[in-house]
Formats: structure tokens, sequence, C-alpha cells
């Protein structure tokens, strides 16, 4: 594989958790914050909980002082994935289609050069050098940034490179496998609608990170609900990982003080992670983020 495909594969692994988004049907948070201390049920240290979203956008993290002290009190850092090379390598050709399949194979030649022409237009890409991606991670690409004033990498890799400079235990909640059976889960006609509305997604995009950057989770959880897809995919992309997260997140706060990041979109909700955590007895408390 070519190394500017691989460098395409990159960006898509780290803000493919956005196309989550688009599925989730609105639930009331019952506090406003994107970090979240938890302590109870005889842990020996606070953990924290920060929802992320995977993006380059330098609005989303203005206050990483605040964030980056949470990491330096804890002893391990737990992401969604562990981002070592060797997952990631393992993610190239998870993303891929199947053996000779292509992007042709799947769209209608006008639908075809419809994608190819909005891909061109959101993230500089031509499809060409994509042909053999899953027709969820185009979407994707569109997040991909680009702007001189963007962040250097991800929210989600530059919390992961801070706990790996600082010596933490590295911990993957999800597996690169289960990650990546993901975009699987979408179907073609949600990329394809995407891509005939992309000015509206885009307009739509903006006031989503207005939201995150006020921490104001109830409105974002309006924002990327998607009343036909979300009844479809919610139990798969969201509901089924917030109780598999739970479950893998107690053993590992049990064992060491840890600074979990996952997408915001996991929070909030009866069934959000932060409500699960406290059902097992756990008090979970909103942290101050200084802006």
């Amino acid at each position: 594989m070519k190394i500017n495909q691989i460098n395409h594969i990159r960006q898509i692994i780290f803000h493919a958790g956005i196309l989550v988004y688009a599925f989730i049907l609105p639930v009331k948070l019952f506090s406003q914050s994107l970090l979240w201390k938890v302590t109870g049920n005889d842990i020996a240290s606070p953990s924290f909980i920060y929802g992320t979203i995977h993006l380059k956008d330098h609005r989303v993290f203005e206050w990483k002082d605040s964030v980056y002290a949470r990491i330096n009190r804890c002893d391990a850092f737990a992401g969604e994935i562990e981002l070592s090379s060797q997952n990631l390598l393992k993610a190239t050709m998870l993303l891929i289609l199947p053996e000779g399949q292509t992007l042709h194979d799947r769209f209608s030649p006008e639908d075809y050069q419809l994608i190819k022409s909005a891909v061109k237009t959101c993230s500089g890409y031509d499809l060409s050098l994509l042909d053999k991606f899953k027709p969820a991670s185009l979407v994707a690409l569109c997040y991909s940034g680009g702007d001189v004033s963007d962040l250097k990498a991800t929210v989600d890799e530059l919390l992961y490179q801070h706990a790996v400079a600082h010596g933490k235990n590295m911990i993957g909640i999800e597996t690169i496998e289960e990650q990546a059976s993901l975009l699987d889960k979408i179907p073609d006609s949600y990329v394809l609608e995407f891509f005939r509305n992309l000015e509206a997604q885009e307009r739509e995009f903006e006031k989503l990170i207005r939201c995150y950057c006020r921490a104001d989770l109830d409105s974002l959880w309006v924002l990327m609900q998607d009343e036909e897809s979300g009844t479809l995919l919610n139990e798969e992309l969201i509901r089924h990982r917030n109780f598999r997260m739970t479950e893998r997140i107690i053993p590992i706060i049990r064992q060491q003080s840890t600074f979990i990041a996952i997408g915001s979109g996991h929070l909030p909700g009866n069934e959000g992670v932060l409500a699960l955590l406290r059902k097992e007895g756990y008090v979970v408390e909103p942290e101050r983020i200084v802006w």
C-alpha cells in the first residue's frame, strides 16, 4: 500500500468517531460538562472521564491545560482504542473493502461522480486515491481539517501523546476490530445522502462545534440526531457500546486511577456511561474546566 494511502487511513481512524454523532437520539443531560470525576465504591484514588470530539479544529481544545492537569494526576490513560503504531497498522487493513471490490461496485456511475466531486470539495482528496476504502470512511475525511490554525493532531491523539510522554499506563477500552466494524454498520445510503446535502451538513457541523465548545451537551445531542438512521443504528453505535465501555472501565478504575477519554456522545442519558457508573454505586461529578 502506498504511503499516501496509509496517511489517508490514519485520518479516517482519528475522525471516524464523528460519524457516530449522526445516529444519536436526543437525551437530556443532567449537568453540562465535558470533564467528570469518578469516586466512591472504595476505589483508592479518583479517576476522570473526558468527553472528546475526534477533530483537529483548534476551537475544540482551548482548555487543554485543565485536561492535561487531570491526566498528570492519574496512573493510567484509557482511550476508546490504544493508538499505538501496531494498532494503526492493523486498522489500515480493516478499513479496506473486501478483495476485488471498489467504490465503483458500491455506487452507480452517477452517484460515484457526485461523491467524487463532494469529497474533493470538502477534503481536497481525489477519490481515485480512496477507491478501496469503505464508503463510510469518506465522510470522516470531510472533518479532517486543513486550516493553518488547526491543531497538529486530533484531540484524542493529543491526549494520547501527552499520556505517553508522562509515562502513563496505556489502555484501550475497545479493540481496533470493534471500532472498525462500526463503519460496516453505516449504510451506503447514508453516505450518499451526506454528500448530496454537503452544504447543509457543513452548517450543522459548525453548530455542533459551537455546542461542544460551550460544553452544551443537551444541544449537541439534539443536533446529532437523525431519526431514520438513529432508530436503525443507535443500539449498535451508542447504547451497546455504552454498556460495554462501562463494564470495561470499572475494573480499570478499581485497579488504578485512570484518565478516560471517550467520545462525548457516550456521556449523557439514562444509559450513558456516566449514568451507568452511578447505577453501579460510583459518585460521578462534573469538574470545572477553565476557558
